[in-house]
């Protein structure tokens, strides 16, 4: 009988668990929406302004990257390991 009043916390702790990671999921998601829009914005730069081409398209690269490491943390963990083989590929075949 001594464990019964605490009965309770390891049910509370583990919603605390769930709405952390919630939250996580929730920053993730917004966070790739910003990333994407960002490459939009990189985009419509490239295609109209004056400033030099290597450099647009890098930080379009890099924002490019983002997305992928952001896809790839909101990717259930079973297909991980796809998403990872895959952007590996990418990268030595560049």
């Amino acid at each position: 009988m001594l464990g019964a009043p605490l009965a309770w916390v390891a049910p509370m702790k583990r919603s605390a668990e769930l709405v952390t990671d919630m939250m996580t999921l929730a920053r993730l998601h917004a966070a790739l929406d910003s990333v994407v829009d960002t490459e939009q914005l990189i985009a419509q730069i490239h295609e109209s302004s004056a400033i030099s081409p290597p450099t647009v398209a890098r930080v379009g690269a890099l924002v490019a990257e983002a997305r992928e490491l952001l896809r790839w943390l909101l990717a259930p963990p079973h297909s991980r390991a796809a998403v990872g083989n895959q952007s590996t590929r990418r990268e030595s075949d560049g």
